[in-house]
């Protein structure tokens, strides 16, 4: 049986709007940042309003928040993934500055940060994703979402994982 091509366009055309409306594309996680802070700061400043997985030398110490705003999973991993493969790679950090940026989502923010501390310095690479993964994962273990967030502390940094709302970071 030979159909025209005409009429195999349009019933292929009249399926796929069909299958389009019944399977839509959920929105990247990323598309629903609003803006994006970034900046420095110098010892004695508040913070205004490639992934690498091996573990550094020296004792690596978590705390968590187990407070706070709850956030999901998935865009907390997109803005570690954006800032420390994006935006702070290969930044030099000297003893007390901080570098961080804060994500806005609108109902929520994620703020992720890293500290030189003890008197060191340090050029940012690839063990910024896990070293920010670490109060991610690591905190408010009992299901997958839910992320209140915390930070973690090694010899030479402090690396900060910290959802907040309503332009707080709490």
């Amino acid at each position: 049986m030979k159909f025209p091509l005409a009429v195999i366009v349009a019933v292929a055309s009249v399926f796929s709007s069909a299958y389009a409306t019944a399977v839509q594309r959920a929105p990247a996680v990323a598309d629903k940042w609003i803006s994006v802070e970034t900046g420095i700061t110098m010892p004695g400043e508040s913070i205004p309003g490639n992934t690498t997985l091996e573990k550094r030398y020296g004792t690596e110490v978590l705390t968590c928040y187990n407070m706070g705003t709850k956030v999901d999973r998935a865009p907390s991993t997109s803005v570690i993934d954006d800032w420390c493969n994006n935006r702070a790679i290969g930044q030099v950090v000297n003893n007390g500055q901080t570098i961080w940026a804060r994500y806005n989502y609108g109902t929520f923010t994620i703020l992720v940060s890293g500290e030189a501390i003890n008197g060191c310095s340090f050029k940012v690479d690839g063990n910024c994703n896990r070293l920010l993964r670490l109060p991610l994962d690591g905190c408010n273990t009992s299901g997958e979402n839910g992320k209140q967030g915390g930070y973690e502390t090694d010899l030479c940094g402090q690396w900060r994982y910290d959802p907040g709302s309503n332009g707080s970071d709490y």
